[in-house]
């Protein structure tokens, strides 16, 4: 099996397309970050 040459992408594991996969990692990153500010501001 040859390797894919650097113009041809493989698809993700996941989601169909690169841009989904990263849309849900920033979306993911936001909601921790929401989570621990909502947590840090409840036990004040």
């Amino acid at each position: 099996m040859s390797k894919p040459s650097s113009k041809e992408e493989t698809p993700p594991p996941f989601l169909g397309s690169w841009n989904q996969v990263y849309t849900l990692v920033l979306v993911l990153h936001a909601l921790i970050i929401i989570l621990f500010y909502w947590f840090s501001v409840a036990n004040r």
